[in-house]
């Protein structure tokens, strides 16, 4: 990945205009095409990342070779933060989802005892904790016993981060783009695309959600969210 500017990180990481300053020494700002890589699951932990415009997947390979992807990370988003404070390697692979700029912030920014410094790490300590919290409940999610649990909170989850607000046959409802596949649900929902398929297409039929021109549509949201509840 080849830096090609100076960064701003207005609005990306909570301190001070002073450690903010400080910071934008270090950071760059990356163009990537689509399915380009940031950098593989192992690589040394050199870089904070942040999504400047675009999206992008962060996918998990375990010893047994099964690829899982945990999270599809929008604009204004951090990644890439896991091992920043002991550089351990980076615990997934990010690639861009189509055209995609990418803010870099290079760590050798912490590494003086300057009181900006501090800021700064305890700013990444905190991207660290969120980025934790959605790690447990992303892997509970893996072990619910069924698919259609699995990808219920899946799309709950994407709805959140990724989701869009539309007008659709007279109400107002939330959609997911094209930007998530049905793939990429079957890989965060530990199924097939061909019963990921089938799922939605059921839930299409019960009138929970509409499936047009490669966007998921939700009709009736809590009939959803009761779906990813009903363990029986």
């Amino acid at each position: 990945m080849n830096a090609s500017g100076p960064a701003q990180l207005d609005g990306l990481l909570d301190i001070s205009p002073a450690a903010l300053e400080h910071a934008q020494r270090f950071a760059r700002v990356s163009n990537l095409k689509d399915n380009s890589v940031v950098y593989f699951q192992d690589d040394p932990t050199e870089h904070l990342f942040f999504v400047k415009h675009g999206y992008v997947r962060l996918s998990y390979i375990s010893e047994d070779g099964l690829v899982t992807l945990h999270s599809i990370v929008p604009p204004g988003r951090s990644f890439g933060e896991a091992g920043a404070l002991e550089r351990f390697g980076y615990c997934d692979t990010a690639f861009g989802v189509g055209a995609t700029e990418v803010i870099a912030l290079d760590l050798a920014c912490m590494n003086d005892h300057a009181s900006v410094a501090d800021e700064i790490r305890l700013a990444v300590a905190r991207l660290i904790a969120r980025r934790y919290r959605d790690h447990v409940e992303f892997t509970r999610a893996l072990y619910r016993p069924n698919l259609a649990l699995r990808l219920s909170y899946s799309l709950l989850k994407l709805l959140d981060t990724l989701g869009n607000e539309i007008r659709y046959q007279g109400q107002q409802v939330q959609c997911l783009g094209p930007v998530v596949t049905q793939r990429d649900l079957g890989a965060m929902a530990r199924g097939t695309r061909e019963n990921v398929n089938k799922a939605l297409r059921n839930w299409q039929k019960k009138g929970i959600l509409a499936l047009e021109d490669r966007h998921i549509i939700v009709l009736d949201r809590p009939r959803l969210e009761q779906v990813s509840l009903d363990v029986d």
